[in-house]
């Protein structure tokens, strides 16, 4: 059952005022009312920074809100006592920092009162075109001058024009009950890890362009979900838009194979330069676990689409050594070709380039984690060489039997 506040006051027997004619008094929420039901509003995050008399300020807010579109508009609100309210008031300029998934702790830093200390501190900062300090790893910047201040309440309202924006990848860090956390978007990943799936197969059709309807009542998904899932994958490369905007999955290329192993050859031993003898017993352990796994099964059990798991694992492993997730995410990008030609897995296996190619390809993963075990880098980066020159005289023989492109 839901619950009211703002009714009626009651008689004093206990029943509702009878009409008179009037409309009845309505009795004034109280702060902790409005914050419990307000705070059912799901927001994003930001923190607003601003430069005064060569003082950097900066503070959290939600309550921030797109105004206009033509002129670029945004409307936020600070408390009146707020210090970066003040600067802003005065210097009529403010940047507005969204906050990706990973900004919890900068999101609970800037919301505290600093009395002493620099809330920048620690932090990489860039520096915006009027001066302004922006995040340098926010999801997004906005450098704005204000054309209009006005009071609410407790709160300064600021109306400002927008004057440079810039964005990155990533998923916003979510407001909701008074807690930061994640915005799932569950449905959505759902269908990009199934459409993703299919074009890495090559289950959809290549060259030519996707119907959304078409593929949504096919997939049994909803349009939304299928057109963001297509635009992500444009970010991969797998899939371009045509000029007329629709969407094509890529053809695989002899080119195109070459420079992605290519890429993943040099990832892999930048990697290996960096964490040769320098990573944990334990890590390394976990490095012998993933090449283990990827030993492939008896020639009666032998499945390609299986193994190529297991073989993936080890590499993206391999690389997750160095720390980086934007490195992961962009050796991840480079291996799709790896991952399409492995699940084309019939016509692989029609031209013998199923376990024994498998079992090779093992042998490498090992002599790579007995460098690592050994702390010689020297094995290390000759392992990864004959790979990837391996891989590649593999993709080359797939490639020219399919006519150079699938």
């Amino acid at each position: 059952m839901s619950t009211s506040v703002g009714a009626p006051e009651q008689g004093v027997d206990g029943s509702a005022q009878a009409d008179s004619g009037a409309e009845a008094p309505l009795r004034r929420l109280t702060p902790e009312e409005f914050r419990d039901v307000i705070g059912h509003f799901a927001s994003g995050v930001t923190v607003i920074t601003a430069t005064h008399d060569g003082e950097r300020r900066g503070t959290t807010a939600s309550a921030v809100s797109s105004l206009s579109l033509e002129p670029p508009m945004v409307l936020i609100c600070l408390n009146k006592t707020s210090a970066t309210a003040h600067a802003i008031a005065a210097a009529r300029r403010f940047a507005v920092n969204i906050l990706g998934e990973d900004q919890a702790e900068e999101a609970m830093r800037f919301a505290k009162r600093a009395a002493t200390g620099d809330k920048f501190a620690g932090i990489a900062v860039n520096t915006g075109d009027r001066g302004e300090p922006l995040l340098a790893n926010a999801l997004a910047t906005l450098e704005c001058h204000v054309a209009e201040q006005v009071t609410g309440g407790t709160h300064l309202v600021f109306l400002a024009e927008v004057e440079r924006a810039s964005a990155r990848t990533g998923s916003p860090l979510a407001y909701f009950r008074g807690q930061f956390g994640r915005l799932e978007l569950a449905q959505d990943e759902s269908a990009f890890r199934d459409i993703r799936a299919r074009v890495l197969s090559r289950a959809l059709e290549v060259g030519k362009p996707l119907g959304l309807d078409e593929l949504a009542t096919r997939l049994g998904l909803l349009r939304g979900p299928v057109y963001h899932a297509l635009t992500r994958l444009t970010g991969e490369g797998l899939v371009t838009r045509d000029t007329q905007g629709a969407f094509v999955i890529t053809p695989l290329t002899l080119q195109a194979v070459e420079e992605a192993w290519r890429a993943r050859c040099t990832i892999e031993l930048g990697v290996a330069t960096l964490t040769v003898g320098k990573v944990s017993a334990e890590r390394v352990a976990e490095l012998r676990r993933l090449a283990d796994a990827s030993r492939p099964a008896p020639p009666e059990d032998y499945r390609m689409d299986t193994w190529v798991v297991t073989y993936s694992a080890f590499h993206e492993g391999m690389v997750s050594l160095a720390d980086s997730a934007p490195l992961l995410d962009a050796y991840r990008m480079v291996n799709a070709p790896a991952m399409i030609l492995s699940l084309t897995q019939t016509r692989m296996e029609e031209l013998g380039l199923d376990r024994e190619q498998s079992q090779t390809a093992y042998e490498h993963i090992a002599q790579v984690v007995a460098a690592y075990e050994s702390s010689d880098l020297d094995a290390a980066t000759q392992a990864i060489i004959r790979h990837d020159e391996f891989a590649s005289e593999v993709a080359r023989r797939f490639m020219d039997a399919q006519g150079g492109s699938i």
